[in-house]
């Protein structure tokens, strides 16, 4: 199951979104319960690059829901399933139900980040992890927050 979810990321990132999905959905029916999550949010990011903005927050919402009830995603991929929601819900028009989502995502993000004690690590897992650094961006963008000090 997980080496299905890896391929699919690989396939999504070098932008072969058909071959992603067929592996998202292979790696859906044999992956380890925490691993759901991440495979959903790894979905959800295929079908909204699809232009599926519908079927990627359904994906999406499915994905954070077994967050929320196993209180954890494997591969620490929980920031990337909640990007991937609010981006979605972005896309499908849900403006201010993915404003609440961004900034839901950055609050947990920024709680994680405050139990880190050495302040480089800390600035790596805010700005150099792409999808830390995007949660960032769009709060920013989209409910004017100021940037953690870098």
């Amino acid at each position: 199951g997980r080496g299905r979810w890896v391929l699919a990321e690989v396939l999504r990132r070098i932008g072969d979104l058909e071959g992603a999905e067929r592996e998202a959905l292979r790696a859906q029916a044999v992956a380890a319960l925490l691993e759901h999550a991440g495979v959903l949010g790894t979905l959800a990011r295929v079908r909204l690059a699809q232009g599926r903005a519908e079927d990627a927050v359904a994906a999406a919402d499915d994905a954070v829901a077994r967050i929320a009830a196993m209180g954890g995603c494997g591969m620490f991929r929980g920031a990337f399933v909640r990007l991937a929601r609010a981006e979605a819900l972005h896309a499908s028009g849900a403006h201010p139900a993915a404003h609440q989502a961004i900034g839901d995502a950055r609050d947990r993000l920024l709680a994680v980040a405050a139990r880190v004690a050495d302040p480089d690590h800390r600035q790596r897992l805010l700005h150099a992890v792409p999808e830390s650094a995007r949660t960032l961006a769009l709060a920013q963008a989209w409910l004017g927050d100021p940037s953690p000090e870098r």
